[in-house]
């Protein structure tokens, strides 16, 4: 019998003999493959047991000894509430949906003209099968869930009973007796046959780490992008703390995807960059190298930097470059990382003049030839990056505030840190003051989400400034530099440490020295088999479709083939990171889209939709590998 079966017309006994049970079977489920949780488990309670008497089910508070589900025509309505959590989930008012900003809509060819004609057909091809505006699921199928505590979770047995598949699943519990008495109810080991492989992340009592949430977007990275349904079952301060987090690492998950077309763009550029000298990472040097970005706090960092230039190794990033120069400060090295084409005509803006140029290899060569001096650095997440057998600097993305920070933290030991805030600054503008982009108000996107300061101040951040922070964070903890101090008002980062410029002195340098090691610390780029490169390309052509050639009837079915194939790309971008970086921005693009359109029609089998699609898709593939060809030949 069924668990609602049993608790709404089982005696008290039959209902204690099948609670015992279940939680026998969790017990050994858990002791077979979660030992450390077996052995809290077997704990007594502390906060919270389950009650089972004369009236129903309830859960008692045992310090405060008062029953947490109120009374009800002389019966708990423990049952009753669960039960309405479970129904309908996906249009149930005590659930939340998000989107993360992302929905179907079509793209501008000129700009993406493989990316954007594959989508733009997918979407056209969902407007002639009756698509609708509303997304349509069927019943038993739940889309990426989040539940923050589970309050006996009875719900989810509900829910489990009635043959609900969750496509993925990240359950929070912070307090043991709450799981424990979930433990009587939910078959936990049938439930982790109703999540997709790999899709169950179950956090109990430990709740506050950080890098599962962000393994958990990053395992499904596009089947968890957009829809997610989620349930609160209780307010606490460590649920609202991982709210929080959940929702920056879901926000940061949409960005960095690329497309192949830009992707092209950095190979052309990079090609033609090739004579340039590369640097070779020295060991790291004794002197303090200052990263300067263009965020707001600049403003109040200029004299500090002004003062200690010569105690210090100067990298400019982007668009820092012009405040630096009007305030009269000499830069070392001015850093870029941008293929677009108009980057000659900002540096000109901000009177390049004598200053280096220590560029990212796909910048356009427009800007390279303006540099009296110019150095290239193979920049990480750059398809055109591992063209090459040289070392690649990872953890350069989104911003050029980034590749600043991570090559400063290779090279040097102590890294100071000024105007890169990684957000907005209440009452402040987006960028410092007198540079390109001229005069702004200060505004707050009505995306952004607060996150923590640097200081008293409140910051903000949307979901390119996260993917910045959140790469930050990664250089500081792989890189490994000696120091890393933050003097700006923006957004923490973890690893780094705020001082203000009173606080701290520098020593004097050998600065012609240093600079000098770091202009010697070059090498040739490596060569490549053109042949060997086209033959793995259209090789895993035939293996991307492979994968998306087996028969799609539903939706479940549909998602559960774009995590194979996403599964299969990461393999490749971290076997063959040229080849999957390549083309995977754009597959990922066109998988999204091509779910958000299925989710537009009104049914679920979804086999002619596919069919129609999987043509398109094969044709786009097809015009990639004519153009990926076409330009490894020309050069």
């Amino acid at each position: 019998m069924k668990l609602l079966e049993i608790l709404t017309k089982g005696k008290l006994e039959n209902i204690e003999n099948f609670l015992s049970q279940r939680m026998i079977k969790n017990m050994e489920f858990f002791k077979s493959n979660s030992p450390q949780l077996f052995q809290q488990l077997q704990k007594l309670p502390v906060d919270y047991n389950l009650v089972l008497d004369s009236k129903g089910l309830n859960i008692i508070d045992l310090k405060q000894q008062a029953m947490l589900y109120p009374v009800l025509d002389s019966c708990y309505t423990m049952v009753e509430t669960h039960l309405e959590i479970a129904t309908k989930p996906t249009n149930n008012p005590r659930w939340k949906m998000h989107y993360n900003d992302v929905f179907l809509d079509f793209i501008d060819e000129k700009k993406l003209p493989i990316t954007g004609f594959a989508i733009n057909e997918i979407i056209k091809l969902v407007r002639k099968n009756r698509g609708i505006k509303e997304y349509y699921l069927d019943p038993k199928f739940m889309p990426t869930t989040i539940l923050y505590g589970i309050l006996g979770g009875l719900f989810l047995e509900f829910m489990r009973e009635e043959g609900v598949f969750f496509h993925s699943l990240l359950l929070f519990e912070e307090n043991l007796d709450f799981f424990r008495i979930s433990c009587y109810f939910v078959d936990y080991y049938e439930l982790f046959k109703q999540v997709s492989q790999g899709g169950f992340y179950l956090c109990i009592q430990n709740v506050e780490n950080r890098k599962t949430i962000s393994n958990f977007f990053a395992s499904k990275k596009i089947t968890n992008n957009f829809l997610i349904c989620e349930l609160q079952s209780y307010v606490s301060p460590k649920l609202e703390k991982l709210i929080t987090w959940v929702r920056q690492e879901y926000s940061a998950n949409k960005r960095g995807w690329g497309s192949f077309e830009d992707e092209c763009i950095g190979l052309l550029n990079t090609l033609q960059n090739k004579n340039y000298p590369f640097l070779s990472y020295p060991k790291r040097l004794n002197a303090p190298i200052c990263v300067v970005a263009n965020g707001p706090s600049l403003d109040f960092l200029l004299p500090f930097i002004k003062e200690n230039a010569e105690k210090m190794i100067i990298f400019s990033c982007g668009t820092a470059l012009k405040p630096l120069k009007d305030y009269g400060i000499s830069v070392d090295f001015q850093i870029e990382i941008e293929r677009i084409d108009y980057l000659k005509d900002v540096l000109e803006q901000a009177s390049l003049g004598d200053t280096t140029l220590l560029c990212g290899n796909m910048v356009n060569p427009s800007a390279l030839k303006i540099a009296k001096e110019a150095f290239l650095f193979l920049r990480g997440g750059s398809a055109s990056s591992y063209l090459f057998k040289n070392s690649v600097m990872e953890f350069c993305a989104p911003f050029v505030g980034n590749a600043g920070a991570s090559l400063a933290m290779q090279l040097g030991s102590e890294v100071l840190l000024c105007g890169l805030d990684c957000g907005y600054i209440e009452g402040l503008s987006k960028h410092a003051k007198n540079s390109y982009y001229g005069d702004e108000e200060a505004k707050i996107p009505q995306d952004a989400i607060e996150i923590l300061g640097n200081t008293q101040k409140k910051v903000f951040a949307d979901s390119l400034f996260l993917l910045s922070l959140q790469n930050l964070r990664e250089s500081i903890k792989k890189l490994q530099p000696k120091m890393v101090l933050n003097l700006g008002m923006g957004a923490y980062i973890e690893g780094s440490r705020f001082v203000k410029p009173t606080d701290f002195s520098l020593k004097p340098i050998d600065k012609k020295q240093i600079l000098q090691t770091i202009k010697n610390s070059t090498k040739n780029i490596d060569t490549f088999s053109l042949e060997q490169n086209i033959h793995d390309a259209y090789l895993f052509r035939d293996q991307v479709l492979e994968i998306l050639g087996r028969e799609i009837h539903s939706k479940k079915e549909l998602f559960a083939c774009v995590d194979r194939l996403f599964a299969f790309m990461v393999q490749v971008s971290y076997k063959k990171p040229h080849l999957g970086i390549l083309f995977e921005g754009s597959l990922a693009h066109i998988l999204q889209n091509l779910l958000l359109a299925s989710l537009h029609l009104p049914y679920d089998d979804i086999f002619l939709f596919y069919t129609q699609s999987l043509e398109i898709i094969s044709l786009s593939f097809d015009r990639m590998l004519i153009r990926y060809k076409l330009l490894l030949k020309f050069i």
